[in-house]
């Protein structure tokens, strides 16, 4: 296997908050259609693509009431972060067809300003990341879904 060449990290950043929700593959939110306002914006932020843009930042302030749990990412793990959120190479990877649940958000801020925002679906191997020109479309290559639950859950 030749070496894999990296380019362009996503994100400007000097904070990343991590949002992490405790939910059921099965949860009612995905099938109840006479929700209240909460729990329509928490269906969007779990199911679908909340945020469409940087400039989509709303869902942030609701956060906790939605019921995930904030905590600040350790600023010795930001350069294994960026060896995550780097432009790569094309490398085979493995696709899920289930439905995504965003049970992890990354929230990546410079000076207090929101740079960016990576939402992760574990189970799956799907994410949604907005704020970033970089090409994304290798994101999930080179072991980065463990590598990355290595760094939120394991310190």
């Amino acid at each position: 296997m030749s070496e894999i060449k990296y380019y362009k990290t996503f994100f400007n950043y000097d904070e990343i908050d991590h949002y992490k929700i405790e939910i059921d593959d099965a949860d009612d939110l995905y099938f109840d259609q006479n929700i209240s306002s909460i729990d329509q914006l928490k269906y969007k932020v779990i199911y679908q693509n909340t945020p469409e843009n940087i400039d989509d930042l709303d869902f942030l302030n609701f956060l906790n009431e939605i019921g995930y749990l904030k905590q600040k990412i350790n600023s010795t793990d930001f350069n294994n972060i960026d060896n995550i959120f780097i432009e790569k190479p094309e490398e085979e990877m493995m696709t899920a067809g289930c439905i995504a649940i965003f049970r992890d958000i990354l929230v990546f801020k410079k000076n207090n300003e929101v740079t960016g925002v990576a939402k992760i679906c574990f189970s799956c191997h799907k994410y949604q990341i907005v704020g970033t020109e970089t090409n994304t479309d290798n994101f999930g290559s080179n072991n980065d879904y463990s590598q990355l639950a290595d760094i939120l859950y394991n310190t």
